[in-house]
This record gives structure tokens, sequence and C-alpha cells, in this order.
């Protein structure tokens, strides 16, 4: 900077240009220069970063990471070229340093909530506790998540009703979105129900349930009898699916199962009263 300072100098006086002007010339030169190299910068860390954290390939964790790793490069380089066109002015850094470090003291003794969103937030992100479109629970409200920042998350439940929580506020994560759900059907037949016919009927129900959901991952498994209740017999049915699809699936398969059990002349019971006449 300084031989350029020099040599630009030199040219400015050859051309017969007061000492004055050549000076404020060449400060508004090096201003520029500074700009400048900081929006090539900018460019240039904003694409490395991209292709470094392959955003477009991660989906929305890249994209997440990317436009955080982004934020703090523009604000660090920004930060650079404020401290380099201040030196070109003759500007005294050393009080900006100072009042820097009262400033920070006090906004730290002030922000403390600020800070601690962003440090949760950051730990969120790397660890990956959750991502954008992730089914969570988060403090007991269960939802989608809709976007996942430093600072705040927003969260949107099967109503539409959307939460915004500070990072720093989440306390506890229930994620559904990183394994395979279970559909658990639970169904019951009257007392006089041929028990050993209806166990033979249950493997054929239950591989035409799979061929017929691509959402189940396996065939579905028939537990037999988990309760005797006062006017059935209950059973269970269970089925592994993918993420979050086992609440429809739960519904496909008591339908086709009450369709089943009534073509096989299977009775489904309804509550009943037995009342005795006693005569004296």
């Amino acid at each position: 900077m300084t031989s350029l300072k020099v040599i630009v100098h030199d040219f400015l006086i050859g051309l017969s240009i007061p000492e004055p002007a050549s000076d404020l010339i060449i400060v508004l030169m090096m201003v520029m220069i500074w700009i400048i190299a900081g929006m090539c910068a900018r460019r240039l860390v904003k694409r490395l970063l991209n292709r470094a954290l392959k955003v477009n390939k991660n989906g929305p964790r890249g994209v997440t990471i990317g436009k955080m790793s982004s934020s703090l490069s523009k604000y660090f380089i920004w930060f650079i070229v404020t401290m380099g066109i201040l030196r070109e002015l003759n500007v005294d850094l050393t009080p900006f340093i100072a009042s820097a470090g009262v400033i920070g003291l006090a906004l730290g003794f002030g922000a403390q909530a600020i800070v601690k969103d962003f440090i949760r937030g950051f730990f969120i992100i790397f660890e990956e506790s959750f991502n954008v479109d992730d089914v969570v629970e988060i403090d007991g409200f269960k939802g989608t998540i809709l976007s996942l920042g430093l600072r705040i998350t927003k969260i949107q439940n099967w109503k539409g009703e959307v939460k915004i929580i500070n990072n720093g506020e989440i306390t506890s994560i229930i994620n559904f979105s990183r394994a395979d759900s279970i559909a658990i059907v639970e169904f019951g037949v009257a007392y006089d129900t041929d028990l050993l016919k209806l166990q033979s009927l249950m493997p054929d129900f239950a591989k035409a349930t799979y061929d017929k959901y691509t959402e189940i991952l396996d065939t579905p498994t028939f537990s037999g009898i988990i309760k005797l209740s006062d006017s059935s017999i209950d059973m269970r049915l269970i089925a592994k699916t993918v993420t979050m699809k086992h609440f429809q699936i739960e519904r496909d398969i008591r339908r086709d199962l009450v369709l089943f059990l009534r073509t096989n002349d299977i009775e489904i019971p309804f509550p009943q009263v037995v009342i005795h006449n006693v005569q004296d």
C-alpha cells in the first residue's frame, strides 16, 4: 500500500498537481481500493464457503450453515475494511478500541440472553439437532421447523400456529424425523371368535397391507391378544413406516381391517351389558 501511494504521489506531483490536492486524491483512491477489495473478498469468501459446505447438496442444513457462515464472514470482512479506511483517513484507532472494550463489557452484561441465544443456536446447527422441515417437539410444542437461525427458531404445528422460540430457551428436543415411525393399530373381536381362524388369516392381511402401501417399510406384525376387555378380545397390529407417515397408515389399516373382518365373518363387537334376571 505504501509503495502504491508513493508511486501515485510522484505521478500527481509530476502533473503539477498541488500537494494538498494530491494527498486528497490519494486518500480517496485508497478508500475506493479498500471498498473494492472488501466487495471482492466478500464474493470470494461466499463462493468458497458454499463450495466447501456443499450448500446445494446438503439441503436445508447446508443452506442454514451457509447463510450463517456467510453472514459472519461479511461482518468480519467489513470490519477489516472499516479499520483500513479509518487508518487511511489518519484517524487514531486507540480511542475506538478502548471504547469498544467498554461498550463490549456493558453489552455483555445487558445482552446475556442474546448471547445465550446465539451460542445455543450455533450448537443446534453444528450438532444437527434438527434441520428445516424436520418434525420436532420443543418444550411441549410439536410441529415442523420452518426456519432455523442463530438467534430464533420458527416451528409450525398441524393447526397452522407458528411459534417463535429463542434458541437460548430450548431445553428439550424430540426429533421425530431421525428414525422410522411405528404405526400401531389395536382392534377387538367378539369372545365367540374362532381365534385359530383369525390367527391363520392375519398373515395374509399383513402381506396385502404391505403390498398396498409404499409408506410401509416391512410386513406388519400381528402381535395377537393384548387384553381381555369387557366386551372384546383386543388384538394389536404393528407396522414400520416412513418417518411421520404412521398416522395416515394407522387410519388406512383400520379401514381395511374393518372390511377384512366383515368379509371373513369375524365380528367387531360393541359394548354390551349382560343382565341376569334373578327370581325369588
